[in-house]
């Protein structure tokens, strides 16, 4: 009964009945977005997916927003949500698109480096930028992780977190971990939890979205300087659609929650 509960929380190609719809739609949706625009490759490590990719973007100022995709640390891929960076264009003269390791084929450990390295990558290539991180599920996890690397925080704006999975200790009583096998020391050096000092971070869920997810950002954005947004009529993936149309809203939201800042 336990991982029958937890899946029902988790396992969206069986909550979400179009699911696969969903995730030819992004495929659809980014491929088009893609066609006769520049995107330069930066890569960090020497794996193939060990890149990042950026496009002329629309706005000025000093920030460069980033894209994080999910997929449960297993699964995806960063071009497939380029669609999202389209949002993006108005805040930044780049957008990037970070792609990462998957697990099984490394550990935890391994993608949340490659995420930290990636963002180094990007604020040496645009030293006079600070990033504006946009993760979601895995990625959100993988962003605000990113907020908690004390050498990489200074060059970061904040974080929009798209219905993150921050508490890990669900994922191991579920489905994933016949893919995954987290350990317990995993799931504790990699779980998050709301705290004082980090970076500032908008937590975006959608109001159709399972109690996990809810509790999750709703518990995140208990302390710091935090904000909650839950959009209507949106689930785990469509989610991906509603944030894209609200997005100048979420940004110009973490902004303000940093005193001080101009854009």
């Amino acid at each position: 009964m336990t991982r029958a509960f937890w899946d029902s929380q988790l396992q969206f190609s069986n909550i979400i009945g179009d699911f696969g719809t969903i995730v030819e739609r992004t495929q659809r949706e980014s491929a088009d977005w893609s066609q006769g625009r520049s995107l330069e490759t930066l890569r960090y490590g020497p794996n193939p997916r060990q890149w990042v990719e950026t496009t002329q973007g629309q706005g000025g100022g000093n920030l460069l927003p980033v894209v994080i995709h999910g997929g449960y640390w297993r699964a995806l891929r960063a071009e497939d949500h380029r669609f999202l960076m389209g949002a993006l264009l108005p805040f930044g003269d780049h957008v990037a698109n970070v792609e990462y390791r998957l697990m099984p084929q490394v550990r935890l450990a391994d993608v949340v480096a490659d995420t930290v390295l990636a963002l180094k990558a990007l604020a040496t290539r645009f030293a006079e930028k600070r990033l504006v991180l946009v993760g979601h599920s895995a990625g959100a996890h993988l962003a605000v992780s990113a907020l908690d690397e004390e050498t990489l925080a200074p060059r970061v704006a904040g974080a929009v977190a798209l219905s993150g999975v921050y508490d890990l200790r669900p994922v191991r009583l579920s489905f994933l971990q016949d893919e995954l096998s987290l350990s317990e020391e995993e799931v504790r050096r990699h779980s998050l939890a709301p705290r004082k000092g980090r970076r500032p971070v908008v937590y975006v869920n959608g109001s159709d979205e399972t109690h996990e997810f809810l509790r999750g950002s709703a518990l995140m954005a208990s302390a710091g300087a935090t904000a909650l947004r839950v959009l209507p009529k949106a689930n785990h993936m469509t989610l991906l659609w509603s944030a894209r149309d609200s997005m100048t809203d979420l940004v110009e939201t973490l902004l303000a929650l940093e005193p001080g800042h101009e854009t």
